[in-house]
């Protein structure tokens, strides 16, 4: 026996969700388990696994298509086509008309006309991967070409796809259309990552406020606002423009994760408000004079 398990993901000319893949990695983990041979297709531009169109039908005793629509919906008749001589098997779908039950010797439904099934997604590990939120910064014309932002912005977002690392912007305008934004909002998305990576200077400082370890990154050649708020909290993880790398990042991020930054984030307060109270004093002296 030997499985060729497909989805929506299989295809280049549709986007499939993370629930297929989810709900593939449940079925592959049990055909693991059962100690049963298999393969999965993925389309060509999710580079991983086989492609369906280039391996050999005849290699494989079943078909198994796992979640979303079935039903005359292209490319599905194409591939059950190709592999007439398997038994072809549905699991976890939703049957959108009857030509679905000619294509597939058995179908496992979960949802019809008297018929409500858990999606398979509900089952299956919990990843263990850090949440990074992430500040970026545009091109700040004032710099002129000691501007690296675009560099650098390239060099974080091929880092976070090549690590499949789960992220979220952190845009600190104050307006984003049609709706002001306001700084509670910014500040209680930081207190839910694990790692920021700030290629601002607002970015550094409400991540430590949040108490969260920054990779600092300016994108300024020869450092601006970023490199001297850093200095100014004595913050140590810092990267100039040239600096940012996947590899510096990579070893960034596990220096974070590993704890190594604890103590410092703590300074890193000490020293802001240590700074506030000089300010307060220094305020205080002037208006009474």
């Amino acid at each position: 026996m030997r499985v060729l398990v497909a989805g929506w993901f299989s295809f280049d000319e549709v986007i499939a969700t993370v629930g297929d893949e989810l709900g593939a990695d449940v079925v592959v983990g049990w055909l693991t388990e059962l100690g049963i041979d298999h393969d999965v297709a993925w389309a060509p531009y999710l580079g991983r696994g086989v492609h369906w169109r280039d391996v050999e039908p005849a290699d494989y005793t079943h078909l198994l298509f796992v979640t979303g629509p079935v039903g005359n919906l292209p490319p599905l008749p194409e591939l059950t086509r190709a592999f007439a001589s398997a038994r072809r098997w549905a699991v976890n779908v939703s049957v959108v008309d009857d030509v679905a039950r000619t294509m597939f010797d058995e179908v496992w439904e979960r949802d019809a006309p008297g018929i409500t099934r858990p999606d398979l997604a509900v089952e299956g590990p919990e990843p263990d991967v850090p949440v990074v939120a992430v500040a970026f910064a545009p091109v700040q014309g004032e710099y002129g070409d000691r501007s690296r932002a675009d560099r650098v912005r390239g060099v974080i977002e091929e880092w976070l796809a090549a690590r499949a690392l789960p992220w979220f912007p952190i845009d600190t305008d104050l307006f984003d259309k049609p709706h002001p934004r306001r700084p509670a909002q910014v500040e209680a998305l930081l207190r839910r990552c694990d790692v920021v990576v700030s290629m601002r200077l607002h970015g550094l400082v409400l991540g430590l406020k949040s108490d969260r370890p920054v990779i600092a990154c300016d994108p300024i050649d020869g450092g601006a606002k970023v490199t001297g708020q850093a200095r100014a909290l004595d913050w140590p993880l810092l990267l100039a423009a040239d600096d940012v790398t996947l590899e510096a990042l990579d070893a960034a991020l596990a220096r974070c994760l590993a704890g190594e930054f604890t103590g410092p984030v703590a300074h890193s307060r000490v020293r802001g408000a240590a700074g506030n109270r000089e300010l307060r004093e220094w305020l205080t002296r002037q208006l009474g004079s």
